[in-house]
Formats: structure tokens, C-alpha cells, sequence
């Protein structure tokens, strides 16, 4: 009889105990607010779940130009030239033309000037300037020069190849001992020199 009090006295307080238990109480849903984004720095992409790594190229430091880079002189590109017919040429001396406002310094040579004095074998001084536009006037003979400039440019002062009726003036100048290669000079000025000089033309009389 004892032990069915006890049972009784067992079930009644677990029936207490689950009439008074706030079951249910506390199930309500509690809202949870989004993080705030921070507004005194700019969005650079923190926000992403995931990222891209940065490639080697943007992660790698650029080399920086070397001071030297900046002080090597670059090499001028070469002028186009273009055949050009000069009429009416005056011979200034050995190694200029004048056409019209036009001056045309020969190119590759070297002349002594009009004015220039040479000496003779004999040591006798001579006036072999006046000579070599002597020489350059017979050649030309008042026809027309064509001579190579460029395309582009002022062309009131020129230093360029010329000829006139197919001969080559810089080089006949030098074949024919009335002016010098300038350095460093071509082969074929070179050795056109030096047959004047042993023939003994021009100024190397």
C-alpha cells in the first residue's frame, strides 16, 4: 500500500511539473540585422565571399626605368629621299651648287674652297680652288642636276648626292683628283682617291 502511494505521489508531480513548464514560450523567430557596411572606407570587393587572387603580373612590383633608359640618344630614323631636277645651276665652287634659292652642298667630299691654294710637286702654290669649280662648270656644261633630297624638309639648304647625265658628281670630283673623300669614306671613294693621287690629277699635281 505504501509503494502504490509513493507511484501515485510520483505521477502527480510530474504532472505538475508539465502543467506549470512555460513549453513553447520562447519559440518565436528573432530577427538578426545584417551587418552594416562600414561607410568611411570604399567597397574594394571585401564584401565577396570569395575572391580572385591577383595575378603575378599585378602583383608583382613594376621594374622601374632604368635612369639610363632615358639618356641613351636614339638613333635618328633615315630621311626618304626622292630624285629632284634642278635647272639653271650655278657652280659656286668644287663642291657647291646654287639653283635658283636653292644651295646644294655635294655630299661624301671635301673641296678647298674657291679661294683654296695648293702646292705642286715643285712646292709652288697654285690655285687649285679656282681649278676645281673649272672642272665641275666643264661637266656640267649648263645642263640639268638631279639630285636626291628628302621628302619632307626645307629644301632652300641641301647637302646631297647629284648627277647629270649619269655621272655621279661627288665621286667624279674625287676621281678626277679635284676633291677628297670625306671620312669615313666608301671603298670605291678610296680607291678613286688614291688612282688620282698616282696619276697625279687634279690637285695632287
Amino acid at each position: 500500500m505504501f509503494r502504490v502511494s509513493r507511484i501515485i505521489l510520483a505521477l502527480a508531480v510530474l504532472g505538475a511539473v508539465w502543467f506549470f513548464w512555460p513549453f513553447g514560450k520562447y519559440d518565436d523567430v528573432v530577427p538578426i540585422a545584417p551587418p552594416q557596411p562600414d561607410t568611411n572606407q570604399t567597397n574594394t570587393g571585401q564584401d565577396q565571399l570569395f575572391t580572385k587572387p591577383l595575378s603575378k603580373e599585378a602583383a608583382a612590383p613594376q621594374d622601374a626605368a632604368s635612369p639610363d633608359e632615358g639618356a641613351r640618344e636614339q638613333p635618328k630614323p633615315k630621311a626618304v629621299l626622292h630624285p629632284k631636277r634642278f635647272y639653271r645651276v650655278v657652280v659656286q665652287d668644287g663642291g657647291s651648287l646654287r639653283a635658283g634659292d636653292t644651295t646644294i652642298t655635294l655630299a661624301e667630299i671635301e673641296v678647298a674652297g674657291l679661294t683654296g691654294q695648293c702646292k705642286d710637286s715643285r712646292g709652288q702654290a697654285w690655285p687649285c680652288g679656282r681649278a676645281a669649280r673649272s672642272a665641275l662648270t666643264r661637266l656640267i656644261r649648263g645642263r640639268a642636276v638631279m639630285c636626291h633630297v628628302p621628302v619632307k624638309g626645307d629644301h632652300k639648304s641641301l647637302v646631297a648626292r647629284c648627277s647629270v647625265g649619269g655621272n655621279d658628281l661627288s665621286f667624279w670630283m674625287v676621281a678626277q683628283g679635284w676633291a677628297k673623300p670625306k671620312q669615313p669614306a666608301q671603298a670605291a671613294f678610296k680607291e678613286a682617291a688614291e688612282a688620282a693621287r698616282e696619276r697625279r690629277a687634279g690637285i695632287w699635281r
